[in-house]
């Protein structure tokens, strides 16, 4: 067999913990808490070696947790936050809202920011919601 270059060579749980030098329950631990991104193959964990090792080297992760929405207030002159909403780890901002995918009035200004799950800016937009058709 010859290995495709375009797959990432995986590792199981026992090479991660070899790699970053801990336990395979720690590993786990990581993995329930979203801090070391993995994927099943059939009823395998695996990871990418190269997050491992990024991991094993400090770098942390961070994935998409929240929608934070903020209408602009003209008597402040600045944002003021609405709403935050719970998204998935695989959330896509999208490119435009309806007032109903955000809750909002249709046709006011608002701001949409994705945070991650260590609180720091993903994405923002500034939006004008339209209306549900």
């Amino acid at each position: 067999m010859v290995r495709d270059p375009l797959i990432p060579r995986l590792v199981s749980v026992t090479e991660a913990a070899d790699i970053v030098g801990c336990s395979r329950q720690n590993i786990n631990v990581l993995i329930n808490d979203g801090k070391l991104p993995a994927a099943r193959a059939g009823t395998t964990l695996v990871m990418s070696e190269d997050t491992v090792r990024r991991y094993a080297a400090g770098e942390r992760f961070g994935f998409p947790t929240l929608l934070v929405i903020s209408a602009f207030d003209e008597k402040t002159d600045g944002w003021i936050e609405r709403d935050r909403k719970a998204v998935p780890p695989d959330y896509v901002l999208p490119t435009r809202f309806t007032a109903g995918d955000i809750g909002t009035a249709a046709g006011e200004p608002y701001r949409v920011e994705l945070l991650d799950n260590s609180g720091k800016t993903l994405a923002v937009k500034a939006v004008e919601t339209e209306a549900v058709s």
